[in-house]
């Protein structure tokens, strides 16, 4: 479904809100990733929620903007509530650099908080920590790796070879279209631009909304490292959990499906009151700070 801006332009988006819904969801994709990427999460939302989700310009059938920035990913956040939630009752959930982007959004954005329940940060990206990152060997790797895949999609191999979903774990259908989304070149010229981008972002330093972090247990880079980074996080309110889905990493915490249906579940959850330490396993930042391990992040987790 392509959805017409007031400029004109399109961007792609599927949504389902059921006539029974009491609550509606709006999802926000990571770094490079189609909105496909939610489907087993959208297929064990309980009946009374419904779904917007959707891809940024550029990506995706959604037509290229210049200059698209954090500024104007507000607005469109913003733009996508009122045309398709109505008045329901709103979740915001983020994977990667999307739960960045949903947290700032309602922390930064004038009256983006009025009718959202919670905010749910699935494996999301530190722009503070990605910060510090820059220059490092893992940056590099990262930035080479991104226009190495640019590359193969314009030579016509990256369908052959996907770099992401390579087991190609979800419906027939979507593995499929997220291949032809991978295979595109623009993908990953827009995934480079925006994790340029994403560096220059500002520091969440507070979230005065229910908050849900949801952290995959492993981590291409050094995983209490990771743990500390996402239990920082979970710090952002007073009204917050942190749990933690065992088995899975930064990608297959939503291609897998009985991992995405525990990302399901901490949406739908009723949001918290308080603050509480990690679930499923001990928090990291209830361990010793000399236990925590080094400082390096996977950086294509943004």
């Amino acid at each position: 479904m392509l959805h017409e801006r007031p400029d004109g332009s399109l961007v792609e988006v599927d949504v389902r809100i059921p006539p029974q819904a009491e609550r509606v969801v709006l999802l926000d994709n990571g770094l490079g990733t189609p909105h496909e990427y939610w489907d087993w999460v959208c297929a064990a939302l309980p009946p009374d929620m419904g779904y917007v989700k959707f891809n940024r310009p550029g990506y995706g059938l959604s037509s290229s903007a210049a200059g698209y920035g954090l500024e104007q990913h507000f607005t469109l956040l913003q733009e996508l509530r009122e045309t398709f939630t109505g008045d329901l009752p709103l979740v915001l959930a983020g994977h990667s650099l999307g739960g960045y982007l949903v947290a700032a959004y309602a922390s930064r954005h004038p009256g983006a908080a009025r009718g959202v329940t919670s905010v749910v940060m699935v494996d999301a990206t530190d722009v503070a920590h990605l910060r510090s990152s820059r220059r490092s060997e893992v940056d590099r790797w990262s930035r080479q790796s991104m226009l190495m895949e640019r590359a193969y999609a314009m030579a016509g191999v990256a369908a052959f070879r996907p770099a992401l979903n390579k087991s190609e774990t979800y419906r027939q259908e979507i593995n499929r279209s997220s291949r032809a989304f991978l295979a595109e070149p623009r993908t990953w010229a827009l995934a480079h631009r925006d994790y340029r981008d994403a560096m220059t972002y500002p520091e969440l330093t507070s979230l005065d909304l229910p908050l849900t972090v949801v952290t995959a247990e492993n981590n291409q880079g050094d995983n209490d490292a990771h743990r500390v980074v996402q239990a920082r996080m979970a710090t952002l309110s007073e009204r917050s959990r942190h749990r933690f889905v065992e088995g899975s990493d930064h990608e297959t915490i939503l291609s897998v499906q009985v991992f995405a249906e525990q990302v399901a579940e901490a949406i739908a959850d009723e949001p918290p009151a308080g603050r509480a330490d990690g679930e499923s396993g001990q928090a990291a930042g209830d361990r010793p700070a000399e236990e925590n391990g080094g400082t390096g992040e996977e950086l294509t987790s943004a």
